[in-house]
């Protein structure tokens, strides 16, 4: 028995430390974009996984913990094994399933940390961590610091990170950083005056990053937390006004300080932003791709390649990505899709705003109300950009479904020993 419990707790560790190993390496990776880097981070999910798996059927447990997304989540596979048959490029179909794969690993991986408390800390102190360093890289850089590992200039006007492309730091950012201020409106931690620090320097290396879809995302997201907490009624509507006051401060005067930021604010409201509408002329092809083959799509990460037939006069350059991910998503994978991606989202904002109402624990109030903030910010954020295409902002977006999703049994526990 006690050999039994070590060699439990063994692999326990095991999948803890790859996972976690995951959650640094991605971002670090440059957003584990490119194939070796994808290929390492598979490889991170894949031992955690295979430990959970043996401890889970060591212990005579379920292989995968049971979770209110299961139904879902199959019926996701589903159809994107149906949509692969029809594929029209099947080594890139290959690949986006090992990508889905790596996400559901992800949420089944972030979902059972919840299990204990300590581990739940663990998780969000990794996760905000990474945004912490990632921030500090981008400041440096933007106060022209040599960080030459991580530099890559002349490519993206704003502050880029340890990423390629601004806006996928800032989505990786914006979803940090409301996960930190779910944790930091509930004081689920005794380090208060810290996490409020490194709240400060990821919104403003969010601010810099020049992202306007990530402004916009964030504005609507922390408008969620805060009304959220509002309702809670644990946090005062004075304490939420001064805060969502010094928020707004703050933002008010990192974009009155930096000029790239005042230009990039002003274009919002230019009709011949280029960028834009060259976005809107792609959607219009993804709209073709859908009316072409609604019910199977082309394939799962075809993009690139069915894009070619629908391209519209004045494109000129390759298009990778749409820019929007549910367009995307649909044009890939065929209307059904959009039936197990609506019903998971009913049941995450459902079921994780019903548990965040119930809880009775800081820790599990704030991690809740932080990874649902996280969750709609980049999924508005996702209409204009492909943040769930970059493999370290898809795993944080499957953590933070897994944080909203979270069994959170010791609290449970905890309430018993009260009473």
């Amino acid at each position: 028995e006690a050999s039994g419990c070590h060699s439990r707790s063994l692999l326990l560790g095991v999948q803890q430390f790859a996972f976690l190993a995951l959650l640094v390496f991605a971002p670090l990776a440059r957003g584990a974009t490119a194939r070796w880097t994808f290929c390492v981070a598979l490889w991170l999910a894949l031992v955690a996984v295979c430990a959970m798996l043996a401890r889970r059927l060591w212990s005579g447990e379920r292989l995968l913990p049971e979770t209110p997304l299961d139904l879902p989540l199959a019926l996701l596979l589903v159809v994107a094994g149906i949509s692969s048959l029809g594929s029209i490029y099947r080594d890139a179909t290959l690949w986006g399933l090992l990508r889905l794969f790596l996400y559901i690993a992800a949420f089944y991986l972030a979902f059972e940390m919840t299990e204990e408390r300590e581990r739940t800390r663990r998780l969000l102190q990794v996760l905000v961590g990474m945004g912490i360093f990632v921030s500090l890289v981008g400041l440096i850089e933007h106060g022209d610091g040599s960080l030459s590992v991580f530099r890559e200039t002349g490519i993206f006007p704003g502050l880029n990170g340890t990423f390629v492309n601004y806006n996928h730091l800032a989505g990786f950012l914006a979803m940090i950083f409301t996960l930190a201020l779910g944790v930091v409106l509930h004081r689920t931690t005794e380090s208060i005056m810290a996490w409020g620090c490194a709240l400060l320097l990821v919104l403003v290396a969010l601010c810099l990053s020049q992202s306007r879809g990530a402004w916009i995302g964030s504005l609507l997201a922390v408008g969620f937390v805060l009304v959220c907490s509002m309702l809670k009624r644990k946090v005062s509507k004075l304490k939420i006004g001064v805060f969502a006051f010094g928020l707004l401060v703050i933002v008010g005067l990192t974009i009155l300080g930096s000029n790239p930021v005042m230009s990039r604010l002003q274009s919002l409201k230019n009709p011949a932003d280029t960028s834009f509408s060259q976005r809107v002329a792609v959607w219009r092809g993804c709209a073709d791709l859908v009316k072409k083959s609604p019910l199977l799509g082309t394939g799962l990460g075809t993009f690139p390649w069915s894009f070619a037939s629908v391209r519209p006069p004045g494109i000129t350059l390759r298009w990778r990505e749409a820019h929007n991910d549910w367009l995307q998503i649909v044009s890939e994978m065929g209307l059904p899709v959009l039936i197990p991606l609506l019903w998971g989202l009913i049941v995450v904002f459902s079921r994780g705003l019903r548990g965040f109402l119930a809880a009775s624990s800081r820790l599990k109030t704030g991690a809740v109300l932080g990874a649902l903030g996280g969750i709609a910010g980049i999924l508005v954020h996702s209409l204009s950009d492909f943040n769930i295409q970059i493999t370290s902002n898809g795993i944080v977006f499957a953590c933070l479904v897994g944080l909203a999703m979270g069994r959170y049994s010791w609290e449970k526990n905890r309430n018993l020993q009260v009473q």
